[in-house]
């Protein structure tokens, strides 16, 4: 046995020498490919975040579950508006299903009305390949997490074949684990045939080796909608709220038209139930548009008076005094603030009606995406010191 030592040696030597030369090719090939990152803003530092990706398998057959996560993406943000301490939340989306050809990245943002238009950019593109340990890299390496220990960082990575196809040194087992060296946690969604015996082990042991969480949810994303006679009430406050806004500087156009885009795409994708679903998460702190709202911005510790220019106010408020302009705002503020009260005593009563509906009809989110979702962020959110209002 001893005589053959040296033969092994020198083999396995080989192997590492062509994996690191196949592993530095490929991020050379990853770094080409790499899409300029549109600007984004920051967490505010006062407050944890929480950092959510989405990283989608937009391949064949996944349609269904892309629209379930249209549809419930404003329950999701309403649960971590549960979350004490406040956080800042941030989303970011990754679509992947072709191979290493082609990727779909909208970097992580607490803009919640672009991840908003972004995610309904997403469909099932018909594609094929999916390399779910290099898409797993890609999230880690080429998102915009944010910095420190601080708060919660976490990769949901869907898809419905088994996780072990592409490149060897891009093998989920590689990149999960350096993942979670990076304090990001990758939870394992797999939405496919659950006697396709090749496909969940690998899902699962996505979700061991970067300390994540493994769920199984129905091909067709598993939603449960209940429409309720309270969403009606909510969608009118929704429009309400809407015009406490007031616009300021280059964005407050584009704010105000996409506010109202996202509105409609939420009654577009799941009716009343999805627009209900996303006015409630306009009484939160999580919706948050500072970069073009003055109530919003006002609010935020570093905001300054003297930088706001003349022509940057509304035009009711160019001809005003520093002292009615503050006035104003402080009155819209108030006027918010009475809405979103009103939002969420009705939300909260909402939320006990589709519990009660959802007993008396024998339903269950077990294999739905959103309720795998929430129940792994309000986990894996309390190893990180936050707590969850029931």
């Amino acid at each position: 046995m001893k005589s053959f030592m040296p033969h092994r040696v020198l083999a396995a030597l080989a192997v590492i020498v062509t994996a690191g030369m196949a592993i530095y090719g490929a991020q050379q090939v990853a770094r080409a490919k790499e899409p300029v990152n549109p600007e984004v803003t920051k967490p505010a530092p006062t407050r944890p975040y929480i950092d959510v990706v989405f990283a989608i398998d937009c391949s064949g057959s996944m349609g269904p579950v892309i629209e379930t996560a249209k549809q419930k993406v404003w329950a999701i943000v309403n649960q971590v508006a549960k979350a004490k301490p406040a956080p800042v939340l941030r989303i970011g989306l990754f679509g992947y299903g072709d191979g290493d050809r082609q990727f779909r990245k909208f970097n992580l943002t607490d803009d919640l009305d672009e991840v908003y238009k972004n995610l309904m950019t997403f469909r099932d593109e018909g594609w094929a390949d999916e390399y779910v340990g290099l898409i797993i890299h890609k999230a880690t390496s080429e998102m915009n997490w944010s910095a420190g220990r601080r708060g919660l960082k976490i990769i949901y990575v869907v898809g419905n074949e088994t996780a072990r196809q592409g490149p060897l040194d891009f093998d989920y087992a590689v990149t999960a684990p350096r993942a979670i060296r990076n304090d990001i946690l990758v939870n394992a969604i797999y939405c496919g045939n659950t006697d396709y015996a090749a496909a969940t082990p690998t899902w699962r042991q996505i979700a061991q080796l970067a300390e994540g969480s493994y769920m199984e949810i129905a091909a067709t994303g598993g939603a449960v909608t209940i429409e309720t006679p309270l969403d009606k009430e909510l969608n009118e406050l929704s429009s309400l709220v809407n015009k406490t806004y007031i616009g300021y500087g280059r964005l407050a156009a584009y704010g105000a038209s996409n506010q109202a885009a996202q509105d409609k795409n939420a009654e577009a994708v799941g009716g009343a139930a999805t627009a209900a679903a996303r006015a409630s998460s306009k009484s939160s702190v999580q919706y948050n548009n500072r970069n073009w709202d003055l109530v919003d911005a006002s609010r935020e510790a570093d905001f300054d008076w003297s930088k706001i220019k003349d022509e940057d106010l509304p035009a009711e408020m160019r001809n005003m005094s520093a002292a009615e302009r503050k006035a104003y705002v402080e009155k819209k503020t108030k006027e918010r603030a009475e809405i979103q009260a009103k939002i969420k005593a009705i939300a909260a009563r909402r939320d006990a009606f589709i519990e009660t509906e959802m007993k008396k009809r024998g339903l269950s989110g077990e294999k739905s995406l959103d309720e795998n979702i929430r129940r792994s962020i309000i986990q894996q959110a309390a190893k990180k010191g936050f707590s969850f209002e029931k």
